[in-house]
């Protein structure tokens, strides 16, 4: 059986008077079979005047067959041709004196031909494969072609061995030390500061207004009030911040745990586990509402976990 293709666009426009109609681009398959010369009319068009005998061409709209007579092969018909195949089956299957429905709307349709040869035996017909590759890419965002290969990635296996994963945030589950609200003092250039988030939140004024950083450090003794209190001052908060927050935060944490023997053991016995601050509020720092934040105070004690593994500390 031979195998032939070819790609043409046909765009079809129809009106209706008094309708409403909508242009939209879609795409069809048209199926064109071809078979051994039969006694059959040849279509207007596609004859060779020195043609003896033409072959027998069936050409499948979807659900819709017509046999055309043609001794031109048909990968030479050109659109005009093909147009002519459809505008004569239209005619011939619109009965006299049935009117036509209403049709809201109307399709550009780019069509696809596909040109087999049709044998005796048509019980294997559904079993043969038809190639169905576009050339004009052309379409509707989201339309596939119909019969289209797909495409899709290889598939991923999951490995054998996942990490487990340590959730810490409120103050009645384990590993609350992780936090920067316990109350775990550190020191840092000779001064105390009650919780690591005083110094963090310090760390946004110290260079360029350090009295502000001074009064978040002694503000209170509660972490939450250092943090509302640099929120309230958050005009001041130096330009560059949110290009070196990840960095500050690094160094906070290194020297809150540091300097407390029980929080570095806790750290490095989580092992290789992924540490989550499981806060509902925060998507940078933790993992926010939805589940999928990017965890970054998880990601600092990692690195940290990591640095005190390696240098002994």
């Amino acid at each position: 059986m031979r195998l032939l293709q070819t790609y043409l666009p046909l765009f079809v426009e129809l009106s209706q008077e008094n309708a409403t109609r909508k242009i939209m681009q879609t795409r069809k398959t048209i199926t064109i079979v071809t078979s051994p010369p039969t006694n059959t009319r040849a279509l207007p068009g596609l004859t060779s005047p020195m043609a003896k005998a033409a072959p027998l061409y069936r050409v499948e709209e979807r659900s819709r067959t017509i046999y055309v007579a043609s001794d031109v092969d048909p990968s030479q018909w050109d659109t005009h041709s093909l147009n002519t195949i459809f505008t004569l089956s239209e005619v011939s299957e619109n009965s006299p004196g049935v009117e036509e429905p209403i049709r809201r709307s109307h399709s550009s349709v780019d069509t696809q031909y596909i040109v087999q040869e049709e044998t005796g035996d048509r019980s294997g017909e559904s079993k043969r494969p038809s190639p169905r590759i576009s050339m004009y890419p052309q379409r509707r965002p989201g339309v596939r072609s119909a019969g289209a290969d797909d495409k899709r990635p290889p598939s991923i296996k999951p490995s054998s061995s996942t990490r487990n994963r340590i959730l810490f945030y409120h103050k009645h589950d384990p590993h609350y030390g992780f936090t920067n609200f316990s109350a775990h003092p550190v020191i840092y250039n000779g001064k105390r500061y009650p919780t690591s988030e005083h110094l963090f939140q310090s760390f946004k004024f110290q260079q360029h207004r350090p009295n502000l950083a001074e009064h978040i450090r002694t503000c209170s003794e509660r972490p939450s009030v250092a943090f509302s209190e640099a929120r309230r001052f958050q005009p001041e908060v130096r330009p560059d911040w949110k290009q070196v927050n990840i960095e500050k935060m690094d160094e906070t944490l290194f020297h809150k745990f540091t300097q407390h023997a029980d929080l570095q053991a806790e750290l490095l016995a989580t092992g290789d586990a992924e540490l989550v601050e499981d806060s509902d509020k925060d998507a940078f720092w933790g993992i926010g509402a939805d589940k999928k934040g990017r965890n970054e105070l998880g990601k600092c004690l990692e690195r940290l976990r990591t640095k005190l593994r390696g240098s002994g500390l």
